[in-house]
């Protein structure tokens, strides 16, 4: 099988489909789409979102933090607690344990949300470190933004610029051979993009604007994730690629490499979808946070990529582009 997340189709049919259906005390259960299980509690309830790091080395610790955070505040909410796993391969250091670790600790202070357990394991299974972190926030009441709340007509706007995580991975990951390519200065760039791929501040703010649904981007990139958030919603969509916004050191790291920068895996960048898209926009500019209108969710089933003016299928997502570079 191909490398990466499981098709949607493959998904469905080998997973999906065979799972156990949920207790009565789960309001949101797995799907396409769908990143957050939703479980209720007395007077309130307990979100959670589990997610693995295996396409990056570098600065492994502090991405497994964020983007397990990211899909909670994708709901609205802002993540409490964490679980972490990290799996080792024989040849690694003590060193190379405390530094993941280490990472992982700053992104949680950072965040303000609290280690609370996990398992770290030497194992001959991985011959790179694997890290899956389980993130879980706590509402009150029964609203909580879902992937799948979107409405035809609805504006769809990204924050920040696409494939970021991707860029940052790819500067510490490759930094050898991009460094005969790249100034010193664009480097030190697309590193710093890793300060940038937390969406908890943006989550919150569209959770209380009450916009229709959110979806952070990750593998896939930008592209896949309005893919995703289209499916969630049964919708199709119109996606103008001409303004997805993008770094202007993310367009050449992914020229010299023959990457598509719009399917670079994208943490940092929230897809939202609502019908009142200049409060948000007014919202995030005003907290410095850059947000661009790319498309529309539509009634008619096609979802469709808008190219130079010309007009493609919008594909499903694949592999991610960095796993090219793997």
């Amino acid at each position: 099988m191909k490398t990466g997340k499981l098709s949607n189709e493959d998904l469905q049919r080998l997973v999906l489909n065979r799972l156990p259906r949920p207790g009565g005390s789960v309001l949101r259960g797995p799907g396409v789409g769908l990143d957050c299980a939703a479980i209720r509690f007395s007077d309130g309830q307990v979100v959670l979102t589990s997610d693995p790091i295996t396409g990056a080395t570098a600065e492994l610790g502090r991405l497994a933090i964020h983007v397990s955070c990211n899909d909670i505040a994708a709901c609205g909410i802002r993540p409490s607690v964490l679980m972490m796993v990290l799996i080792a391969p024989p040849d690694c250091e003590p060193e190379d344990i405390s530094r993941i670790v280490d990472q992982a600790a700053a992104a949680a202070r950072q965040l303000n949300v609290s280690i609370v357990g996990g398992h770290t394991e030497i194992s001959p299974a991985v011959n790179r470190f694997v890290m899956i972190t389980t993130a879980i926030g706590l509402t009150y009441g029964d609203q909580i933004i879902d992937a799948s709340g979107g409405k035809a007509g609805d504006t769809l706007l990204m924050t920040k610029t696409a494939g970021m995580e991707g860029t940052a991975i790819l500067a510490a990951d490759q930094k050898k051979s991009l460094q005969a390519m790249l100034s010193a200065a664009e480097m030190a760039e697309a590193a710093a993009l890793i300060e940038r791929i937390s969406v908890v501040e943006e989550g919150a703010i569209g959770g209380r604007l009450n916009v229709h649904a959110m979806h952070d981007a990750t593998e896939g990139g930008i592209l896949g994730a309005c893919w995703e958030i289209a499916e969630a919603c049964g919708l199709g969509c119109v996606i103008d690629a001409d303004k997805i916004p993008l770094e202007p050191v993310t367009g050449k790291i992914c020229q010299l490499l023959d990457l598509d920068p719009l399917r670079l895996i994208a943490s940092g960048s929230l897809l939202i979808a609502t019908d009142r898209p200049e409060a948000l926009v007014q919202e995030l500019t005003r907290k410095g946070i850059l947000c661009t209108a790319i498309g529309q969710l539509s009634k008619q089933p096609e979802r469709v990529l808008i190219r130079s003016g010309h007009e493609e299928r919008l594909a499903e997502p694949g592999p991610d582009e960095l796993y090219k570079t793997v």
